[in-house]
Formats: C-alpha cells, structure tokens, sequence
C-alpha cells in the first residue's frame, strides 16, 4: 500500500498551487492551514528548501510531500503519474 510519496520539485509556491489543477483530475483542490487537498484522498505538503545555485543563476526548490488517504494503491499511482505529468517541464 503506498501512504506517502516525496519530490524535491524545482518551483515556487504560486507556481506549485498555479499547475496543481491540472494534476487533480476534475477533483476539487482547497487549501486548509497551508496544507493543500485534492477530494479527499490526497493530502500534499510543500515546504520550500532552500534554492539550488549554479553559478549567479538560483533554482527555487520545494519538497511536496503526497500522502493518500482511503484510496487504492492503483488509484494512488494513477494519481502521482497525472501529477507528474502536470508538473513536467521541458521535453522529457
């Protein structure tokens, strides 16, 4: 059974809460003491660490923290490849 999936993501906070629909699947998404649920399975945490440098250019990096309440491991996996999915960038 999984309970919980973590990612180091490289995003802001209004980016992360800008693309989070797109990964919900038609569920509602509503935010609760800067904890953010999508219905009522999924419970995500996003903490901002702190940025990655490379040179004078500065990354913003979050750990998101899925955990998954009531639901199924196949809908829990279905879950996190539309959320990966979403939050992917560039070509692969």
């Amino acid at each position: 059974m999984i309970a919980s999936v973590v990612k180091e993501m490289a995003l802001t906070r209004a980016e992360f809460l800008r693309l989070l629909p797109g990964a919900a699947g038609g569920l509602p998404v509503h935010e609760d003491g800067g904890v953010v649920w999508v219905g009522d399975a999924v419970e995500i945490v996003a903490e901002p660490l702190p940025p990655r440098r490379l040179g004078l250019f500065e990354i913003p990096v979050m750990r998101v923290t899925l955990r998954f309440h009531g639901c199924g491991e196949e809908d829990a996996w279905a879950f996190v490849r539309r959320f990966d999915r979403a939050f992917q960038k560039g070509g692969g």
